[in-house]
């Protein structure tokens, strides 16, 4: 799950490191959206979403990702686990977030709130696949987080089913138990090229002032089993606490055996009807430890038979994908919002910049994850 926004205040362990996003540029949308997004809520009823970040002081990663927050209204908090180990096609997904307001998710009703001070309900779907879909939870689940000296924890609890994040930067063990049986376990640390984590202030915007995010991304290697099969890939973990509507988006996420990888989010505030109003950002190929900016990148989708295609393409890229497996989540208040999970296999892929060209001879076999999110929800 990624959330971008333009100008962010951006720390990481990396001197200088850089977040390429784009917004479009005319002030006049802005200002309309900006306008229409707020004007239901007086102003009185927004928390200040800046002094809570200035009161937080996240002075490191964990700070932020090993925290539960007290939202404010349109108050959202969000977890996002991915783990994934090509040329195989076995990946872990876990996805846990809540709203300020009461939702159902999956028609089951989930009021939010902290019931204890380091516990609160979520909704969450947490799943894998090992030759076959397994979904140990489907809708609602408890998190509580803990610390103990430098340790920290997060928890995800639903009867027998349950995963656990423990450690500390740059360190994690990572367990997942579906009914009752330990199904994966990895530990997880830091790429040996490569940024490995960035955290992320979004507190001003040119579209809603009043709305902001912060977040935290581990972009980390692991090793581990799933089903007793031994894995090595890479992990991507995420934290993100904001103020905003949900709406739609696609983000797609590949990794290839040879250790490059793609990223790509684009929002779209209105659907898909109007595609001239999608918004790319957080677009790059990296290989070896270095980033390049993708522009002028689309995503498109059909049907193929029972399986879901998918082509990312641009002036030097072309990304063709397929899905194998597919895990699907709804949320409903006064609207609808729809967040499906597709699992993806790489069936082509060719990236020219200048006199380099890579595809899959080099990179090696491609899997990953393709987000697609529709509706809204306050």
């Amino acid at each position: 799950m990624r959330w971008t926004w333009k100008f962010p205040k951006m720390s990481s362990h990396l001197r200088g490191a850089k977040w390429p996003v784009a917004w479009p540029q005319s002030k006049a949308f802005a200002q309309r959206f900006s306008s229409a997004l707020t004007s239901f809520w007086p102003s009185e009823h927004f928390k200040s979403f800046a002094a809570l970040f200035k009161s937080r002081h996240y002075a490191g990663p964990d700070d932020l990702f090993f925290s539960l927050e007290e939202l404010p209204v349109m108050g959202k908090e969000y977890w996002f686990l991915h783990f994934c180990a090509p040329p195989n096609e076995e990946q872990v997904v876990v996805t846990v977030g809540r709203s300020v307001d009461p939702v159902q998710v999956n028609d089951q009703a989930l009021r939010s709130g902290i019931l204890h001070p380091d516990s609160v309900s979520c909704a969450a779907v947490c799943w894998y696949h090992s030759k076959r879909r397994q979904v140990a939870i489907d809708s609602l689940a408890q998190v509580s987080v803990s610390k103990k000296g430098r340790e920290r924890s997060l928890t995800i609890q639903r009867g027998a089913n349950s995963v656990v994040v423990s450690g500390h930067y740059p360190h994690f063990s990572i367990s997942l138990t579906h009914r009752g049986h330990e199904v994966f376990r990895a530990h997880a640390h830091p790429p040996k090229h490569g940024l490995p984590y960035e955290k992320v202030h979004l507190l001003k915007n040119p579209i809603a002032p009043r709305l902001g995010a912060a977040m935290v991304n581990y972009y980390f290697d692991f090793e581990g089993k799933l089903e007793g099969k031994p894995l090595r890939g890479k992990a991507y973990l995420q934290k993100v606490v904001a103020v905003m509507p949900l709406a739609p988006w696609n983000w797609v996420r590949v990794h290839f055996a040879k250790g490059a990888a793609l990223d790509f989010f684009a929002g779209k505030p209105f659907g898909d009807q109007k595609p001239s109003m999608h918004f790319a950002s957080n677009d790059f190929f990296e290989v070896a430890g270095h980033r390049v900016r993708l522009g002028g990148v689309k995503l498109t989708s059909w049907l193929s038979g029972s399986k879901r295609r998918w082509l990312l393409s641009g002036p030097n890229l072309l990304l063709a994908m397929e899905s194998y497996s597919l895990q699907t989540f709804s949320m409903k208040q006064k609207t609808k919002f729809q967040y499906d999970e597709y699992l993806v296999r790489v069936t082509d892929f060719v990236y020219a910049r200048g006199p380099v060209c890579h595809t899959l001879q080099d990179l090696g076999p491609g899997v990953g994850l393709v987000e697609d999110a529709s509706g809204y929800l306050i």
